[in-house]
C-alpha cells in the first residue's frame, strides 16, 4: 500500500473554526481526509463505485483496488484484458500482488487445449511486457500446469523487486538460461516468500537455486507433485530413507549440507504436503528452525508422526505457533493421531486449528484443543474410518469432550461434525445437547456442520425444497438466542478454488447487512434473531467481492467432496413424500418446529441438563453417565444454603511448590496464566509422614510386574487439567517399555551375534540405523520387530540377559526368563495393535515379527502360539510374493525398478528380496525339524517344489554389509559369508524332497511298491551326505592341527574356556581381534547346527527305510501284494534321475552300516559340543539330538544296532540324560523362589557335560570303539 501522508493535528479551536470557514461540500475536502474515508470502504465493489464517482476519487480508490490483482488468461475474449492493459489506467502501476488463473477448458479436445494455453502465455507476456518495471512484489501462477520459460525470463528482467518467488514447472528447462542474466545470484536476495512445486528433476535443481540465492527466506511452501509426473522416479530415490537424504533433499537443501553443521533457516511459516517425512523428519529439524515456526501446515505427508515427535522436544518446540493445519491418512495404530496429541499438549498459543485425518478410530484428545482455549480463534476437527470418507463415516464427539472444547470462548468459527437428528422428527437429544454447548461460545460468528441431517424414519429422500426449509428451520433453532452467530453452513464443498460455488453445501446467512461503513443494518424481511421462515436463505451461489488470497494449498483447509450433495433443484431422483406442498403448509411446518423447540427451549430453562459433576464421583467415566438415567451427584451444602468448597485432588507443580491455591480452569490455571509460566502436573504427590512399607512392598510389585510398561490405558479423566496431566504422565511405547535402553543395546548385540547367524533377519546396518535414531517411538512395526527379537533372545539364550541384568543389579525385575519373554510380547502386541493384517504397508518384517513370535511359543513349550505364528508369518510371505522374484541383477549394478511397494514383486528393493528369502528359507527349515519331530504334514504345508510353483532361490551367499537396496557389492574374496552356513542348512532338508512327495501323495510309512520306495529312500541319502561335500574349512567338523594340538582323524580336545564375544568391545582394546573372535563364534553356532541337522536328517532317512521295510515284511507274511502307483510312480522316478529296477537291491547290512556311521558322527559331534554353541540354538538343537539319541538307544530287532551301537549305548545314555537335564523348564515352573536353584542346578549341569566330555575323549573318543 502507498504512503499515505497523516492528517495534521490541529488543535480543537482551530478545527471548529475550521469547520465554520470551510463549505460544507464533499468535494471541497482535502486528499487526506478523503483517503481516510476511503480506507474504511470495505467491499471492492463499492471501491468500484467511489471510481466512478469523480476523478480526484478514482485517484484515492484505484490505490486500494489495485493493490492486488486477479486476471483470468486464455480466454478468447480479451476485451477485458485489453481495458486493463490501457496505457490510461492509472492502477497499473499501483499493483503489487497479481495473481493468474488459467481460464475454464469446457471443451476436452487436445487441439483446443492447446490453443487456448499459446492463448494464456501470450496474454501472459502481453501482461508482463505493458507492465512498469520494478512493481511487484507477489505474481503467482495457480493452475498446475507448465509456465511458459519466456515469461518467466521476462519476468525476472522487468521485475527486481519481487518477494515471492514460485518454483514450477516450466515448457523447458529454465536454470541454464537464468544463469546467463548478469544478475543471478542477487535475482532472489529479496525473496521472503518461496513456493517449490518439483514434479521433475529439471524442477528440482531450479527450486535448489531459489533457496540457495534467498538468504532472507520467512515463509516456505514445499509441494512434491511427482505423483502426476512423467519422470519414472521411485519413492526411495526421491524421499529420505535410513540410509541417506533422497534427491528432494539433496536438490533443495544440499547447498547447506552437512546438515548438522549448518546455519538453520528461521523461518515463520512452513508448509509440507506429499513429503516422506517417515526418515526426514530429524533431517529437516536441522536445517529449519522450527522453533522460529509461526504457522505450520502438514497435507498427505507420510510418516507425518515422525515430524510431530521431533518437534514434541523441547529444543525443538515452536515457540509462538499461531497456526497449524494437519491433513493426513492414519495407519491402523493411528500414530499420526497419538502423535498430534501429545505434540498440541505441548506447543501453546494456537490461534487457528485444522485437523482433518483419515483411517482413524476416534477423534483428537479435547484436552490438547482445550489447552489453547485463550487464544483459539478458528476450529476444524474432522476425523473419518476409512481413506475415502463420507459423512457416516465421519466421528463425532462424545458429549464431555465437546463441552470441554465448547469453553474455549475466544472461538469464532467452529467446523465439527453434529450428531445425527431428524428433520421431519423431534430433534434428538444428542443434537440439542451439542447446540445448548455454543452457549458458552459468546463470540462464534461462523459455524460448520458438516454431517447432513437425515429425514428418518423415512426411508425416502425429499426433494431439495422441502430438504432446504427444513434444513432452514434448524439453522433458525441454531440461530436463536446467539446475536453473533451470523453464518451456518451444512455440508462441505467440493471445489478446490475459493471463488467457485459448491453444489454441495447449503449455507445460511442471518438477515442483516453491512453497509460500505462497516456499520450493521437488518433487512425487515430477515428479523435479526432468525432468518426467513417462508425463504431460507441458502446461498448456494454466494457472492465474494474481494478477490480470494489464494494459494496451493487452500483446499486443504475444508474436506473435499466427502459428503453426498443435496438433491438439485431441477432433479426428483427421490419419490416425494407428499403429492404437493405448498407455501402455506411449507409456513404452517415452520411453525410447528419453532413451537416445538420453543417447548424444549423451556424445558432445558426449568432445570440444569448438566450440573457440576463433583469429587464424590470415583469413576471419572461417571461423569458420561450424568444424564442417561443415572443417579446425579450433588453437591453438599453447609449451613447457610451455599455449596462448600471443594478441595482439589491435585494442583498444578508451580502452585503445589508455592503453597498457593490452584484453580480448575486451567491448564493453565490463572495463577500460572498471570505469571506467564508453564502449567503442568508432572510433580509426584507425596504423603506426609514416614513411608508405610506395606504400600512401598505393592509399589515394588507393581513396578516390577510387566503391566508397568505404560501398556494400559488409564480411564478418562474429569476435566481438562486431569485429561492434560494424564497425556503428559502417560509413557510412550517405546524400547525402554521393555527394560532400560543400555540394557536393550547389549541385547541387540547379543541378538546379532548369537541369533542372526541362524535366522539372518533383519539386514543388520538398516536396523541399527533406525535403532540409533530411536525409530522405536514414531514406528510401532519397528518397536513390534525389536521386541520379538528381544523376546526369541531370551527365550533361546536366557544367560545372556541374566548376565546383564545382574551386572546392573537389576536382577530382581524379572523374576525370571519367562516374565522378560512375556514383557516382549506385551509390548509386541501393543506395538502391532488390532488389524495390523489389514494395512497397506505389510512387509517382510512383520512376517519376520510372526516368525520371532512362533518360536518363542515352540521355545517356550506354547505350541498352539508357535503353530499360529508360523502360519501367519507363511501366509504374509506368500501374499507379499516377494520372494518369487528370481532376477538376481549383477553385481554393482542397480536394479530397474527399485522400489518399496511389498506388494508389487516387480518393485522391490535388494534388501527386501534378500530379507524374504532368508525368512522363506528358515520358515522351511523350521518346519522340516518339526516334522522331523513327530508333527504332521498338515498342521504346517511348504508343498515341495514344481516347475510350475518353483521354491525360490537361496539367497545370496552374502553378508549384510555389502547389501544395499540398489545393489549388492561382492563378497570379498577369501572372506566366509554367514549365509554360506545357513544355505547349507536349507541344503540339507532340500535333499529328501522326493521323500516327502512319497510321503504326501501316498502316506506315511505306506508300502506300495518296495523296490521304487527303496529307489526313493537311497536316493535321498546320499544326497543328504553330498550336502555337506563342498564346506569350507570355517564351518568344518575337524579344526586345523595347530589349533588345538590335534591331527584330522583323532580326537581333539575341544577349547572349553568360553570368551563371550557380545561384550568384547567393552574391555578389548583390539577391535579386529573382536570381530574375529564374535566372527569366529558365529561360525561356530552354524557348525553346530549344520551338523547335528545333517545327523537328525540321515536318521530320519534311515528310519523311514527301517520303518518300511517292517511294513513290507508284514505284508509279505500276511500275503497281500504291494501295488504299483502306475502314473505317479513315473514322477518319482523323474525326481530321482533314473528309473528303479526289480533288480536293485539294498541290503539291510548297508543301512545298518549307515546307522553305524551316524552312532560315530553323533559321538563326534557330542564330545566336541560346547555351551556357546549349544545355548544359541535352545532346544532345538537338544531335541534333534535327542530324536538321533533314542532311535539308536531303542529296544528294536539286533540287526539294526552294529557293534559301535552296542558299545557307544552307555555313553550315549549317559549324554542324553545330562541333556535332558538341559532342557528349559516349563514356564509353568518358573517360581521366583527357586530362580537361584535353577542357576546353580545349570551350572552344574554345564560343568558335568565338560566333564563327561573330557572323560570320553581321554578313552580315545569314537576311536576308542572297535
Amino acid at each position: 500500500m502507498p504512503y499515505l501522508p497523516s492528517t495534521p493535528c490541529l488543535a480543537r479551536a482551530d478545527v471548529v473554526e475550521f469547520a465554520k470557514k470551510t463549505p460544507k461540500q464533499f468535494s471541497d475536502l482535502s486528499v487526506d481526509i478523503k483517503t481516510l474515508i476511503v480506507e474504511h470502504i470495505a467491499r471492492p465493489t463499492d471501491l468500484v463505485r467511489v471510481c466512478l464517482t469523480c476523478k480526484q476519487l478514482h485517484e484515492i480508490a484505484v490505490r486500494f483496488l489495485y493493490n492486488c490483482v486477479v486476471l483470468d488468461v486464455g480466454s478468447s475474449m480479451i476485451s477485458e484484458l485489453s481495458a486493463f492493459l490501457n496505457p490510461r489506467n492509472i492502477g497499473l502501476p499501483l499493483i503489487r500482488k497479481l495473481d493468474l488463473y488459467q481460464s475454464d477448458m469446457d471443451s476436452c479436445c487436445i487441439q483446443v487445449h492447446q490453443a487456448r494455453q499459446q492463448q494464456a502465455n501470450f496474454a501472459i507476456r502481453m501482461i508482463l511486457e505493458l507492465l512498469p518495471e520494478n512493481i511487484l512484489e507477489d505474481m503467482s501462477w495457480y493452475p498446475w500446469t507448465e509456465f511458459s520459460t519466456d515469461n518467466l525470463l521476462l519476468l525476472f528482467k522487468k521485475q527486481k523487486r519481487l518477494q515471492w518467488a514460485e518454483g514450477i514447472l516450466t515448457d523447458r528447462d529454465v536454470l541454464p538460461e537464468l544463469e546467463k542474466l548478469p544478475n543471478f545470484d542477487t535475482m532472489f536476495s529479496k525473496i521472503t516468500k518461496v513456493g517449490l512445486y518439483p514434479n521433475r528433476t529439471r524442477v528440482l535443481n531450479y527450486c535448489g537455486a531459489i533457496m540457495k540465492r534467498a538468504p532472507k527466506v520467512e515463509r516456505l511452501i514445499l509441494h512434491a507433485l511427482f505423483d502426476d509426473g512423467e519422470e519414472q522416479i521411485t519413492s526411495r530415490e526421491l524421499n529420505d530413507s535410513s540410509t541417506g537424504p533422497g534427491l528432494i533433499t539433496t536438490s533443495i537443501f544440499g547447498h547447506m549440507s552437512p546438515f548438522a553443521k549448518c546455519t538453520p533457516l528461521a523461518l515463520t511459516d512452513v508448509t509440507l504436503q506429499k513429503i516422506h517425512l517417515r526418515y526426514a523428519a530429524e533431517t529437516y529439524c536441522k536445517f529449519i528452525d522450527f522453533g522460529t515456526v509461526q504457522e505450520l501446515r502438514i497435507f498427505s505427508c507420510s510418516g507425518a508422526d515422525a515430524l510431530l515427535a521431533e518437534l514434541s522436544k523441547s529444543t525443538k518446540l515452536p515457540q509462538k505457533l499461531r497456526v497449524l493445519e494437519f491433513k493426513h491418512e492414519d495407519n491402523a495404530e493411528e500414530d499420526a493421531l497419538n502423535a498430534l496429541d501429545g505434540f498440541l499438549c505441548l506447543v501453546t498459543g494456537i490461534e487457528i486449528l485444522t485437523i482433518d485425518i483419515q483411517g482413524v478410530r476416534s477423534l483428537p484428545a479435547s484436552a490438547g484443543i482445550t489447552r489453547h482455549s485463550r487464544t483459539l480463534n478458528q476450529l476444524t476437527v474432522h476425523t473419518y474410518r476409512n481413506s475415502r470418507p463420507s459423512d457416516e463415516e465421519e466421528h463425532v464427539y462424545e458429549h464431555t469432550p465437546f463441552q470441554d472444547i465448547c469453553k474455549c470462548s475466544q472461538l469464532e468459527q467452529l467446523s465439527v461434525g453434529f450428531p445425527a437428528t431428524s428433520l421431519v422428527r423431534d430433534t434428538t437429544d444428542s443434537f440439542k445437547h451439542w447446540v445448548e454447548c455454543l452457549n458458552d461460545l459468546p463470540d462464534l460468528v461462523t459455524l460448520h456442520i458438516t454431517t447432513w441431517p437425515n429425514n428418518l424414519p423415512s426411508t425416502s429422500l425429499l426433494p431439495r425444497k422441502i430438504y432446504e426449509q427444513l434444513l432452514a428451520g434448524l439453522a433458525q433453532f441454531i440461530f436463536k438466542g446467539r446475536p453473533k452467530l451470523a453464518v451456518i453452513a451444512f455440508g462441505s464443498s467440493d471445489k478446490v478454488y475459493d471463488r467457485e460455488d459448491s453444489k454441495n453445501q447449503v449455507i445460511f446467512v442471518r438477515g442483516k447487512q453491512v453497509d460500505p461503513l462497516r456499520n450493521e443494518t437488518y433487512d425487515p424481511k430477515f428479523p435479526r434473531t432468525s432468518t426467513s421462515s417462508a425463504a431460507p436463505r441458502a446461498l448456494l451461489t454466494m457472492q465474494r467481492d474481494s478477490p480470494p488470497a489464494f494459494s496451493r494449498t487452500a483446499w486443504m483447509n475444508s474436506p473435499m467432496s466427502q459428503y453426498p450433495p443435496p438433491p438439485l433443484p431441477d432433479q426428483q431422483h427421490y419419490p416425494p413424500l407428499y403429492p404437493a406442498v405448498s407455501a402455506a403448509q411449507l409456513a404452517e411446518t415452520s411453525q410447528q418446529v419453532q413451537e416445538q423447540l420453543q417447548h424444549y427451549n423451556q424445558s432445558v430453562n426449568a432445570q440444569p441438563i448438566y450440573p457440576k459433576v463433583e469429587p464424590s464421583l470415583l469413576d471419572p467415566n461417571h461423569a458420561n453417565n450424568v444424564n442417561n438415567g443415572e443417579p446425579r451427584a450433588t453437591s453438599q451444602a453447609g449451613p447457610d444454603g451455599q455449596a462448600k468448597g471443594n478441595r482439589l485432588r491435585k494442583a498444578c507443580d508451580s502452585c503445589s511448590i508455592r503453597k498457593v491455591k490452584c484453580d480448575e480452569s486451567g491448564p493453565p490455571c490463572r495463577a500460572c496464566a498471570a505469571l506467564d509460566i508453564p502449567c503442568t502436573f508432572e510433580r509426584p504427590s507425596r504423603r506426609r509422614g514416614p513411608p508405610n512399607r506395606h504400600a512401598e512392598a505393592i509399589k515394588k510389585r507393581r513396578l516390577e510386574s510387566p503391566t508397568a510398561s505404560g501398556l494400559s490405558t488409564p480411564s478418562s479423566p474429569t476435566n481438562a487439567a486431569h485429561a492434560l496431566a494424564s497425556l503428559s504422565s502417560h509413557p510412550t511405547l517405546s524400547a525402554e517399555s521393555i527394560c532400560s535402553l543400555d540394557v536393550i543395546d547389549l541385547l541387540v548385540n547379543d541378538y546379532f551375534t548369537y541369533i542372526h547367524p541362524l535366522c539372518p533377519f533383519p539386514h543388520e546396518p538398516s536396523f541399527r540405523e533406525a535403532y540409533r535414531k530411536r525409530e522405536d517411538y514414531t514406528n510401532r512395526p519397528f518397536l513390534a520387530l525389536l521386541s520379538s527379537m528381544i523376546g526369541i533372545l531370551v527365550a533361546s539364550f536366557p544367560r545372556k540377559p541374566r548376565q546383564h541384568l545382574k551386572a546392573r543389579g537389576k536382577e530382581n525385575l524379572f523374576p525370571n526368563h519367562m516374565s522378560l519373554v512375556n514383557r516382549c510380547q506385551q509390548v509386541c502386541v501393543a506395538a502391532r495393535g488390532s488389524g495390523y493384517l489389514e494395512k497397506d504397508d505389510l512387509n517382510v518384517y512383520d512376517a519376520a515379527t510372526s516368525y520371532f513370535l512362533g518360536l518363542t511359543g515352540a521355545y517356550t513349550f506354547r505350541w498352539r502360539q508357535c503353530r499360529l505364528y508360523f502360519g501367519e508369518c507363511l501366509t504374509i510371505i506368500r501374499s507379499l510374493g516377494l520372494h518369487h522374484h528370481s532376477n538376481h541383477e549383477p553385481f554393482g549394478v542397480a536394479p530397474v525398478l527399485p522400489g518399496l511397494d511389498g506388494s508389487r514383486p516387480g518393485s522391490v528393493d535388494f534388501i527386501t528380496q534378500e530379507m524374504c528369502r532368508r525368512l522363506f528359507w528358515t520358515v522351511f527349515v523350521g518346519m522340516k525339524s518339526m516334522q522331523q519331530l513327530g508333527a504332521t504334514y498338515g498342521e504346517l504345508v511348504i508343498l515341495p517344489s514344481t516347475p510350475s510353483e518353483p521354491h525360490p532361490p537361496l539367497p545370496l551367499e552374502v553378508d549384510d554389509i555389502y547389501i544395499y537396496p540398489a545393489h549388492i557389492e561382492q563378497q570379498p574374496p577369501g572372506v566366509v559369508s554367514l549365509i554360506t552356513g545357513f544355505n547349507l542348512n536349507v541344503q540339507i532338508y532340500l535333499s529328501y524332497e522326493p521323500l516327502v512327495t512319497m510321503e504326501i501323495a501316498y502316506g506315511i510309512d505306506h508300502c506300495f511298491d518296495w523296490e521304487r520306495q527303496k529307489h526313493v529312500i537311497v536316493g535321498s541319502l546320499k544326497a543328504c551326505k553330498r550336502a555337506l561335500d563342498r564346506v569350507p574349512p570355517e564351518l568344518g567338523m575337524w579344526p586345523p592341527a595347530d589349533q588345538y594340538g590335534g591331527q584330522q582323524g583323532q580326537s581333539y580336545y575341544p577349547n572349553m574356556q568360553y570368551h563371550d564375544p557380545a561384550l568384547i568391545g567393552s574391555f578389548d582394546a583390539d577391535p579386529e581381534a573382536s570381530l574375529e573372535e564374535r566372527r569366529r563364534v558365529q561360525f561356530e553356532i552354524q557348525k553346530a547346527n549344520v551338523y547335528v541337522s545333517h545327523l537328525a536328517t540321515r536318521s530320519h532317512i534311515v528310519e523311514k527305510y527301517w520303518n518300511l521295510a517292517e511294513v513290507h515284511i508284514r505284508m509279505k507274511g500276511t500275503g497281500s501284494a504291494s501295488t504299483s502307483p502306475g502314473i505317479a510312480a513315473a514322477g518319482l522316478d523323474a525326481m530321482m534321475g533314473q528309473p528303479s529296477t526289480p533288480g536293485y537291491d539294498l541290503t539291510d547290512q548297508e543301512m545298518g552300516a549307515e546307522r553305524e556311521s551316524i552312532v560315530k558322527d553323533l559321538l563326534v559331534v557330542l564330545g566336541s559340543i560346547s555351551q556357546i554353541n549349544m545355548e544359541p540354538n535352545a532346544d532345538s538343537l537338544t531335541q534333534k539330538i535327542r530324536s538321533i539319541a533314542s532311535t539308536l538307544l531303542d529296544d528294536g530287532p539286533k540287526i539294526r544296532k552294529g557293534v559301535v551301537a552296542h558299545q557307544a549305548q552307555q555313553y550315549l545314555a549317559r549324554f542324553l540324560e545330562i541333556l535332558v537335564s538341559l532342557e528349559r523348564v516349563s514356564p509353568a515352573n518358573g517360581v521366583q523362589e527357586h530362580q537361584l536353584d535353577d542357576e546353580e542346578s545349570e551350572l552344574r549341569h554345564w560343568a558335568d557335560l565338560r566333564e563327561y566330555q573330557t572323560k570320553f575323549n581321554e578313552a580315545g573318543g569314537v576311536f576308542g570303539f572297535a
